[in-house]
Protein backbone atom coordinates (compact mmCIF):
# COMPACT_ATOMS: atom_id res chain seq x y z
CA UNK A 1 0.00 0.00 0.00
CA UNK A 2 1.39 3.39 -0.98
CA UNK A 3 0.59 6.72 0.64
CA UNK A 4 -1.40 8.94 -1.71
CA UNK A 5 -0.11 11.88 -1.21
CA UNK A 6 -18.01 40.41 -3.00
CA UNK A 7 -20.33 43.86 -4.12
CA UNK A 8 -17.38 45.96 -4.89
CA UNK A 9 -14.38 45.45 -2.70
CA UNK A 10 -12.83 48.71 -1.46
CA UNK A 11 -9.46 49.32 -3.12
CA UNK A 12 -7.76 49.50 0.28
CA UNK A 13 -8.68 45.85 0.91
CA UNK A 14 -7.26 44.56 -2.38
CA UNK A 15 -3.66 43.35 -2.01
CA UNK A 16 -0.99 44.57 -4.39
CA UNK A 17 -0.12 42.54 -7.48
CA UNK A 18 1.87 39.42 -6.60
CA UNK A 19 5.63 39.50 -6.94
CA UNK A 20 7.23 38.40 -10.21
CA UNK A 21 6.98 34.64 -10.61
CA UNK A 22 3.99 34.27 -8.29
CA UNK A 23 1.21 32.69 -10.30
CA UNK A 24 -1.74 32.98 -7.94
CA UNK A 25 -3.68 36.21 -7.54
CA UNK A 26 -5.36 37.15 -4.30
CA UNK A 27 -9.05 36.28 -4.62
CA UNK A 28 -10.10 39.87 -3.87
CA UNK A 29 -8.60 40.85 -7.22
CA UNK A 30 -10.84 38.36 -9.00
CA UNK A 31 -14.00 39.27 -7.14
CA UNK A 32 -15.27 41.80 -9.74
CA UNK A 33 -14.98 39.22 -12.55
CA UNK A 34 -16.81 36.61 -10.47
CA UNK A 35 -19.56 39.10 -9.67
CA UNK A 36 -19.98 39.91 -13.36
CA UNK A 37 -20.12 36.20 -14.30
CA UNK A 38 -22.69 35.69 -11.55
CA UNK A 39 -24.77 38.56 -12.91
CA UNK A 40 -24.65 37.17 -16.46
CA UNK A 41 -25.44 33.55 -15.53
CA UNK A 42 -27.98 34.39 -12.83
CA UNK A 43 -26.50 31.79 -10.49
CA UNK A 44 -23.47 31.29 -8.23
CA UNK A 45 -22.23 27.98 -6.80
CA UNK A 46 -20.06 28.16 -3.67
CA UNK A 47 -18.34 25.01 -2.40
CA UNK A 48 -16.36 25.20 0.83
CA UNK A 49 -14.14 23.03 2.98
CA UNK A 50 -14.61 23.46 6.74
CA UNK A 51 -11.44 23.03 8.83
CA UNK A 52 -8.81 25.59 7.88
CA UNK A 53 -11.19 27.26 5.42
CA UNK A 54 -14.43 28.27 7.13
CA UNK A 55 -13.12 27.58 10.64
CA UNK A 56 -9.58 28.11 11.97
CA UNK A 57 -7.44 25.04 12.60
CA UNK A 58 -7.46 24.05 16.28
CA UNK A 59 -5.49 21.40 18.23
CA UNK A 60 -8.42 18.94 18.32
CA UNK A 61 -11.33 18.63 15.84
CA UNK A 62 -14.04 18.85 18.50
CA UNK A 63 -12.82 22.37 19.37
CA UNK A 64 -13.50 23.78 15.90
CA UNK A 65 -16.17 26.47 15.65
CA UNK A 66 -17.58 28.49 12.79
CA UNK A 67 -16.81 32.19 13.43
CA UNK A 68 -19.90 34.30 13.99
CA UNK A 69 -19.25 36.69 11.11
CA UNK A 70 -18.68 33.80 8.71
CA UNK A 71 -21.86 32.10 9.90
CA UNK A 72 -23.78 35.30 9.26
CA UNK A 73 -22.44 35.54 5.70
CA UNK A 74 -23.29 31.88 5.04
CA UNK A 75 -26.83 32.36 6.34
CA UNK A 76 -27.30 35.35 4.02
CA UNK A 77 -25.98 33.39 1.05
CA UNK A 78 -28.05 30.31 1.88
CA UNK A 79 -31.21 32.45 1.91
CA UNK A 80 -30.58 33.75 -1.61
CA UNK A 81 -32.37 32.24 -4.60
CA UNK A 82 -29.40 32.91 -6.90
CA UNK A 83 -26.81 31.00 -4.81
CA UNK A 84 -26.25 27.32 -4.19
CA UNK A 85 -24.05 26.63 -1.18
CA UNK A 86 -22.38 23.36 -0.16
CA UNK A 87 -19.79 22.35 2.43
CA UNK A 88 -17.44 19.44 1.67
CA UNK A 89 -15.40 18.10 4.57
CA UNK A 90 -13.30 15.18 5.70
CA UNK A 91 -15.48 15.06 8.81
CA UNK A 92 -18.36 12.62 9.10
CA UNK A 93 -21.59 13.94 7.61
CA UNK A 94 -23.39 14.22 10.96
CA UNK A 95 -20.43 16.05 12.47
CA UNK A 96 -20.18 18.66 9.72
CA UNK A 97 -23.97 19.17 9.67
CA UNK A 98 -23.93 19.84 13.40
CA UNK A 99 -21.08 22.34 13.16
CA UNK A 100 -22.66 24.24 10.27
CA UNK A 101 -26.08 24.13 11.94
CA UNK A 102 -28.02 25.39 8.92
CA UNK A 103 -31.00 23.24 7.86
CA UNK A 104 -31.27 22.77 4.12
CA UNK A 105 -27.61 23.32 3.30
CA UNK A 106 -25.94 20.66 1.15
CA UNK A 107 -23.16 18.86 3.04
CA UNK A 108 -20.66 16.21 1.97
CA UNK A 109 -18.82 14.22 4.62
CA UNK A 110 -15.83 11.87 4.56
CA UNK A 111 -14.36 13.64 1.51
CA UNK A 112 -17.60 13.24 -0.43
CA UNK A 113 -18.25 9.58 0.40
CA UNK A 114 -21.61 10.70 1.85
CA UNK A 115 -23.61 13.63 0.45
CA UNK A 116 -26.93 15.04 1.58
CA UNK A 117 -28.90 18.13 0.62
CA UNK A 118 -32.21 19.28 -0.88
CA UNK A 119 -33.10 16.58 -3.40
CA UNK A 120 -29.64 14.99 -3.06
CA UNK A 121 -28.66 11.87 -1.13
CA UNK A 122 -25.69 9.63 -1.87
CA UNK A 123 -23.69 7.08 0.08
CA UNK A 124 -20.78 5.58 -1.83
CA UNK A 125 -21.46 1.81 -1.95
CA UNK A 126 -17.80 0.81 -1.61
CA UNK A 127 -17.45 3.02 1.45
CA UNK A 128 -20.38 1.38 3.20
CA UNK A 129 -19.09 -2.10 2.32
CA UNK A 130 -15.64 -1.31 3.71
CA UNK A 131 -16.85 -0.77 7.28
CA UNK A 132 -15.70 -4.21 8.59
CA UNK A 133 -12.23 -3.59 7.14
CA UNK A 134 -12.06 -0.18 8.78
CA UNK A 135 -12.96 -1.76 12.11
CA UNK A 136 -10.13 -4.25 11.57
CA UNK A 137 -7.73 -1.41 10.76
CA UNK A 138 -8.76 0.49 13.89
CA UNK A 139 -8.06 -2.59 16.01
CA UNK A 140 -4.62 -2.89 14.42
CA UNK A 141 -3.69 0.79 14.77
CA UNK A 142 -5.08 1.69 18.21
CA UNK A 143 -2.48 -0.30 20.23
CA UNK A 144 0.32 1.59 18.45
CA UNK A 145 -0.66 4.90 19.93
CA UNK A 146 0.71 4.19 23.39
CA UNK A 147 4.15 4.60 21.79
CA UNK A 148 3.27 7.91 20.11
CA UNK A 149 2.23 10.50 22.70
CA UNK A 150 0.06 13.18 21.09
CA UNK A 151 -1.39 10.97 18.34
CA UNK A 152 -4.97 9.71 18.52
CA UNK A 153 -7.44 7.85 16.33
CA UNK A 154 -10.85 9.18 15.22
CA UNK A 155 -13.40 6.73 13.79
CA UNK A 156 -15.63 8.51 11.26
CA UNK A 157 -17.58 5.37 10.25
CA UNK A 158 -16.58 5.53 6.57
CA UNK A 159 -12.94 6.53 7.17
CA UNK A 160 -10.41 6.66 10.02
CA UNK A 161 -8.32 9.72 10.89
CA UNK A 162 -5.08 9.41 12.84
CA UNK A 163 -4.38 12.91 14.15
CA UNK A 164 -0.79 13.79 15.05
CA UNK A 165 -0.87 17.59 15.40
CA UNK A 166 0.38 17.24 19.00
CA UNK A 167 3.02 14.61 18.14
CA UNK A 168 6.69 15.65 17.99
CA UNK A 169 7.69 16.24 14.35
CA UNK A 170 10.61 13.82 14.49
CA UNK A 171 8.21 11.01 15.45
CA UNK A 172 5.92 11.40 12.43
CA UNK A 173 7.94 9.19 10.01
CA UNK A 174 7.99 6.35 12.54
CA UNK A 175 4.24 6.68 13.11
CA UNK A 176 3.56 6.66 9.37
CA UNK A 177 5.70 3.57 8.84
CA UNK A 178 4.07 1.73 11.74
CA UNK A 179 0.54 2.50 10.51
CA UNK A 180 1.43 1.54 6.95
CA UNK A 181 2.85 -1.78 8.12
CA UNK A 182 -0.38 -2.69 9.91
CA UNK A 183 -2.89 -1.38 7.39
CA UNK A 184 -1.17 -2.59 4.20
CA UNK A 185 -2.25 -6.24 4.57
CA UNK A 186 -5.93 -5.24 4.69
CA UNK A 187 -7.13 -5.37 1.09
CA UNK A 188 -9.42 -2.61 -0.10
CA UNK A 189 -8.02 0.19 2.09
CA UNK A 190 -5.54 2.98 1.39
CA UNK A 191 -3.57 5.44 3.48
CA UNK A 192 -3.52 9.15 2.61
CA UNK A 193 -1.94 12.26 4.11
CA UNK A 194 -3.69 15.48 5.12
CA UNK A 195 -2.61 18.38 7.32
CA UNK A 196 -1.22 16.72 10.46
CA UNK A 197 -3.38 13.66 9.84
CA UNK A 198 -3.12 10.19 8.33
CA UNK A 199 -6.35 8.85 6.90
CA UNK A 200 -7.38 5.26 6.28
CA UNK A 201 -9.97 5.19 3.50
CA UNK A 202 -11.72 2.64 1.31
CA UNK A 203 -9.77 2.12 -1.90
CA UNK A 204 -12.66 3.55 -3.91
CA UNK A 205 -12.19 5.77 -6.94
CA UNK A 206 -13.80 8.71 -5.17
CA UNK A 207 -12.55 11.96 -3.65
CA UNK A 208 -13.61 15.59 -3.31
CA UNK A 209 -13.16 16.17 -7.04
CA UNK A 210 -15.65 13.43 -7.84
CA UNK A 211 -18.01 14.85 -5.22
CA UNK A 212 -17.83 18.30 -6.83
CA UNK A 213 -18.65 16.89 -10.27
CA UNK A 214 -21.50 14.82 -8.81
CA UNK A 215 -22.98 17.94 -7.19
CA UNK A 216 -22.74 19.90 -10.43
CA UNK A 217 -24.54 17.08 -12.27
CA UNK A 218 -27.35 17.29 -9.71
CA UNK A 219 -27.53 21.08 -9.67
CA UNK A 220 -27.19 21.65 -13.43
CA UNK A 221 -26.30 25.35 -13.10
CA UNK A 222 -26.82 27.53 -16.19
CA UNK A 223 -23.91 27.80 -18.65
CA UNK A 224 -21.26 30.23 -17.45
CA UNK A 225 -22.24 29.93 -13.78
CA UNK A 226 -19.20 30.70 -11.61
CA UNK A 227 -18.37 27.70 -9.42
CA UNK A 228 -15.94 28.60 -6.64
CA UNK A 229 -14.33 26.03 -4.35
CA UNK A 230 -12.52 27.24 -1.22
CA UNK A 231 -10.11 24.81 0.47
CA UNK A 232 -6.85 24.67 2.39
CA UNK A 233 -5.74 21.02 2.44
CA UNK A 234 -4.10 18.57 0.06
CA UNK A 235 -7.45 16.76 -0.22
CA UNK A 236 -8.96 19.92 -1.74
CA UNK A 237 -6.54 19.76 -4.68
CA UNK A 238 -8.74 17.06 -6.24
CA UNK A 239 -11.61 19.56 -6.30
CA UNK A 240 -9.34 22.29 -7.72
CA UNK A 241 -8.26 19.93 -10.51
CA UNK A 242 -11.85 18.94 -11.29
CA UNK A 243 -12.93 22.55 -11.70
CA UNK A 244 -9.85 23.46 -13.72
CA UNK A 245 -10.04 20.49 -16.09
CA UNK A 246 -13.77 19.75 -16.34
CA UNK A 247 -15.47 23.04 -15.53
CA UNK A 248 -12.83 25.19 -17.21
CA UNK A 249 -13.63 28.86 -17.70
CA UNK A 250 -16.33 29.09 -15.05
CA UNK A 251 -14.89 27.04 -12.18
CA UNK A 252 -12.00 28.01 -9.92
CA UNK A 253 -10.30 26.73 -6.82
CA UNK A 254 -9.39 29.25 -4.13
CA UNK A 255 -6.53 28.04 -1.96
CA UNK A 256 -6.53 29.14 1.68
CA UNK A 257 -2.86 29.42 2.62
CA UNK A 258 -0.29 31.97 3.73
CA UNK A 259 1.90 32.00 1.75
CA UNK A 260 0.04 30.33 -1.12
CA UNK A 261 1.40 27.05 -2.43
CA UNK A 262 2.24 27.74 -6.06
CA UNK A 263 2.29 24.04 -7.04
CA UNK A 264 -1.51 23.97 -6.95
CA UNK A 265 -4.42 23.65 -9.36
CA UNK A 266 -6.07 26.60 -7.59
CA UNK A 267 -6.49 29.80 -9.56
CA UNK A 268 -6.32 32.25 -6.64
CA UNK A 269 -5.80 32.36 -2.90
CA UNK A 270 -6.92 33.79 0.42
CA UNK A 271 -4.62 33.96 3.41
CA UNK A 272 -6.86 32.69 6.20
CA UNK A 273 -10.36 31.63 7.29
CA UNK A 274 -10.89 35.26 8.32
CA UNK A 275 -10.31 36.34 4.71
CA UNK A 276 -12.69 33.60 3.54
CA UNK A 277 -15.33 35.12 5.81
CA UNK A 278 -14.67 38.57 4.34
CA UNK A 279 -14.99 37.25 0.79
CA UNK A 280 -18.26 35.51 1.61
CA UNK A 281 -19.58 38.70 3.22
CA UNK A 282 -18.72 40.65 0.06
CA UNK A 283 -20.61 38.14 -2.06
CA UNK A 284 -23.58 38.14 0.34
CA UNK A 285 -23.80 41.93 0.06
CA UNK A 286 -24.32 41.84 -3.71
CA UNK A 287 -27.82 42.85 -4.90
CA UNK A 288 -29.97 39.78 -5.49
CA UNK A 289 -30.61 39.14 -9.15
CA UNK A 290 -34.22 39.74 -10.24
CA UNK A 291 -36.20 36.69 -11.27
CA UNK A 292 -33.89 34.15 -9.63
CA UNK A 293 -35.62 30.87 -8.85
CA UNK A 294 -35.20 29.27 -5.42
CA UNK A 295 -32.24 26.91 -5.11
CA UNK A 296 -32.91 23.21 -4.54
Amino acid sequence: MAIAGKGETPAANVPAEPEAGQRLLHAAQKLPAWMEAWRRAGKLVLLLDFDGTLAPIVPRPEQAELPGATRGALEQLQARADVHLAVLSGRALGDIRGRIGMPGITCAGNHGMEIEGPGIARLHPEAAAARPKLEQAAQMVQPLLSDFAGAWLEDKELTLSLHYRELADERVPALTAAVLERVSPIRGLRLTHGKKVLEVRPKAAWHKGHAVLFLLEQLRPPPGTPVLYFGDDTTDEDAFVALRDVHAGAGEGIQVADPPVLASAAGSYLRSPAEVGEQLAALAAAPELPGALPTG
